[in-house]
């Protein structure tokens, strides 16, 4: 038989019960790829992840919050795993360490030329009390996390102990405080090399940005093109191919101040933003995937 095509499964490496992901598992399914869910808080399924041609990563660096541990403890050495069995993830492998560090990419960009805030250094909460040489205001948050867990704004020594007696015992980056003077943080998701959403995110009260906080939210149809131009060369330089970060512009210019590898969305954020990223993903995973279709020829 000459042109058959041999449909392998796309496997979605997951760790929490997030509308997302069987939502981008369902996109996809019915664009007439097959896709399946893999939970990595699950022992022996190796097997299953090695069955698949492509391998799309779910694993928040915001897992560790959650309980899900395991599931970035289990990243490295699936990683390794893919890289020897020359398979394929989305995003691609060096994308999860940015992910998982944001020490990592935001030397990585500074490296680069990127605008990032100051870096003072690495911290467990009794270094960063006892011994770490810190400017204020700064920000302290999880080098791995998400989601503003833990995350501070602070003012001073006496509220940095304050906030860290309670903290888990985990690294923390402190870094330079960018002040959003205009209110708002600027979401920008890239999927492909493009930029497919752009939002003003709101400020709150104790000077942090996020959803659950109650952040109000925005189109943002004018942004920059520089800044727009930016945000593509960013992923394109930390090897992701679908992502977002968050940036503060002001009048010296703007500011990259987080990355992620792995977009999230509710159903009520599509409604509200009318624009369905996880739709949008999957069309690019599949994308993808057919790009690499095996055509067997006897």
């Amino acid at each position: 038989m000459k042109g058959l095509v041999i449909i392998v499964a796309i496997g979605i490496l997951y760790e929490s019960d997030e509308w997302s992901d069987y939502a981008l598992c369902k996109y996809i399914n019915d664009m007439g790829v097959t896709a399946r869910l893999i939970n990595l808080l699950e022992d022996n399924n190796e097997g299953e992840i090695l069955s698949c041609d492509l391998v799309v990563s779910r694993i928040f660096a915001s897992s560790v919050f959650r309980g899900h541990q395991k599931a970035l403890d289990r990243m490295p050495g699936i990683i390794d795993m893919l890289r020897t069995n020359s398979i394929p993830m989305i995003n691609p492998y060096e994308a999860h360490f940015f992910e998982i560090s944001k020490e990592h990419s935001t030397n990585t960009l500074a490296r680069s030329g990127f605008p990032v805030p100051k870096v003072y250094g690495l911290f467990t909460p009794e270094q960063i009390t006892r011994d770490a040489v810190l400017e204020y205001p700064c920000v302290v948050k999880p080098d791995c996390g998400g989601r503003t867990n833990y995350t501070y704004i602070v003012k001073d020594k006496t509220e940095l102990a304050r906030y860290m007696e309670d903290a888990p015992n985990i690294q923390y980056i402190a870094e330079e405080y960018i002040f959003p003077e205009y209110g708002y943080l600027t979401r920008i998701e890239v999927i492909g090399g493009s930029c497919k959403q752009i939002l003003k995110r709101g400020v709150t009260e104790n000077g942090l940005s996020a959803y659950h906080l109650g952040s109000t939210y925005a189109a943002y149809e004018d942004c920059n093109d520089r800044i727009k131009q930016a945000a593509v060369d960013i992923m394109g330089l930390l090897h992701i191919e679908a992502g977002s970060m968050d940036i503060i512009e002001n009048r010296n210019g703007f500011y990259v101040i987080d990355i992620n590898s792995v977009s999230n969305a509710s159903a009520d954020n599509i409604e509200m933003f009318g624009f369905d990223l996880i739709k949008e993903t999957a069309a690019y995973v599949v994308m993808r995937y057919l790009s690499r279709a095996v055509v067997i020829v006897h």
